[in-house]
């Protein structure tokens, strides 16, 4: 939706070649109407009157020399990895004049929750807007239509691996492009990511397997890995700090850490 408009065409025309993870996905390759214009779009994507992200991030602007050499569309998540400090100084200003994410969220929700108690409530919430997620509904529906009818078109969808991205292991969840069938998501082969992606991707894929890891069987020194792991996470000392608070925090739900904590 976002490239197609930056193209100014109908999104109809455009596809692109997705992989990655979710909330990590790339954009590897753009067509219009079948024909590569992946350089037309590295320019586009790198004006700062055209940027692509979603209510809830910083619009800050990419820059052209980095994305010329990751030649490869980053999605609006890939500013929390690229940019950390400056998206940690945008949100800490935020936080300032309206509260973090997630009280504004739960402000937002606690609002609509109110309003969806109207049964003749026949309107879109304008809280809606503010919620981040956009056209998440049209391509929920476009999934169950192209699932219920047997289309076999394609769209980016998440799935087990199975050795569509040969650079993560098998078992691995990914997001990459589909031909969607009443069977299922078929995917489509994408073989070794490029090298300039491929090593964030894989490790947040490692932060992911290992944090299910800890998870499952309650391992704290595998939680405070996982938590290292993270590229956002600065230091070993700041996850056990993190981890410890976060644990204590939620020990309700979260038995399985204090069996038997060996720290």
């Amino acid at each position: 939706m976002g490239l197609a408009k930056l193209l100014e065409v109908d999104a109809s025309r455009v596809h692109v070649d997705f992989a990655g993870l979710n909330h990590m996905v790339y954009g590897l390759d753009v067509y219009l109407d079948g024909v590569s214009v992946m350089d037309r779009v590295l320019e586009l994507v790198t004006d700062p009157e055209k940027q692509i992200t979603m209510e809830n991030i910083a619009a800050l602007n990419w820059e052209p020399d980095f994305i010329r050499g990751l030649r490869a569309i980053p999605c609006p998540y890939h500013r929390y990895y690229y940019k950390t400090r400056e998206m940690l100084e945008e949100e800490k200003e935020a936080s300032v004049e309206k509260g973090t994410r997630a009280e504004v969220v739960k402000q937002l929700e606690n609002d609509l929750f109110e309003l969806y108690k109207d049964p003749n409530l026949d309107i879109k919430p304008p809280q809606l807007e503010k919620r981040g997620g956009a056209y998440y509904s049209d391509a929920a529906c476009s999934l169950i239509t192209s699932i219920y009818n047997n289309k076999g078109d394609i769209q980016p969808v998440n799935t087990r691996n199975n050795g569509t991205i040969a650079s993560l292991p098998h078992d691995s969840a990914v997001e990459v492009n589909c031909i969607i069938t009443k069977e299922g998501p078929k995917p489509i082969a994408v073989g070794d990511l490029p090298v300039p992606v491929r090593g964030l991707v894989q490790q947040i894929k490692s932060f992911e397997r290992t944090t299910i890891e800890a998870a499952v069987t309650g391992d704290y020194h595998k939680a405070l890995l996982a938590m290292t792991i993270n590229p956002l996470v600065p230091s070993d000392k700041v996850a056990k700090q993190i981890l410890d608070e976060m644990l204590e925090a939620h020990k309700e739900y979260l038995p399985q850490f204090f069996k038997k904590v060996e720290k």
